[in-house]
Parts: structure tokens; C-alpha cells; sequence
């Protein structure tokens, strides 16, 4: 089997495994590109007012994917990053300034 087919064979057995999971996976993950991109992009002064919202969608999602498939530490580490998304809001947001 070349790589290209082990390859395809990998997100084909991703998408029939769990369809939903594989759409909250795929939604998650144009979020972190989203917000990732954006936080490149906008050096040196990225607003995370805006950021931390589009991750933590991406977060979520993530946290219904893993709870689906079953996969326990990533589902711990999403989890800890979600929390780190709305701490991060909130401080950006200056509530406590």
C-alpha cells in the first residue's frame, strides 16, 4: 500500500467511524486555523477579544469529538484549553483592570 493510499484509507476510516465526530472535528479544526492564522497575521498586536471566542468554538467542538470517539486525554487537554479560552477572554476583555 503506497502512502498515498494508507493515507486516504486514514480519513475515509475517520469519517464512516463516526460521521458526526468527523464534522465536529472538521468544524474544530477550521476554527484553530482560523484563529491561529489570525494570530500570526496580526503581530504584534493580535486582538484576543476576538481570537479566544474563535478558539473556544474550535475547543468545544473538539470536547464533543473526543467524548464521541471516546478519547479520554485528549478530551482532559481540549477541556484545560477551553478553560484557558475563557480565562484568556475574560482578562482581554479587561474585566479585572
Amino acid at each position: 500500500m503506497t502512502l498515498w493510499e494508507k493515507v486516504k484509507a486514514f480519513w475515509v476510516r475517520s469519517y464512516t467511524s463516526d460521521r458526526t465526530a468527523f464534522y465536529y472535528e472538521t468544524i474544530a479544526s477550521a476554527c484553530v486555523f482560523i484563529s491561529m492564522t489570525w494570530i500570526a497575521l496580526a503581530q504584534p498586536d493580535p486582538d484576543f477579544r476576538f481570537i479566544y471566542p474563535v478558539s473556544f468554538v474550535g475547543a468545544v467542538f473538539s470536547i464533543m469529538a473526543f467524548v464521541r470517539r471516546g478519547a479520554g486525554w485528549p478530551l482532559v487537554m481540549t477541556t484545560y484549553f477551553a478553560f484557558l479560552h475563557v480565562t484568556g477572554w475574560i482578562l482581554a476583555m479587561g474585566f479585572f483592570n
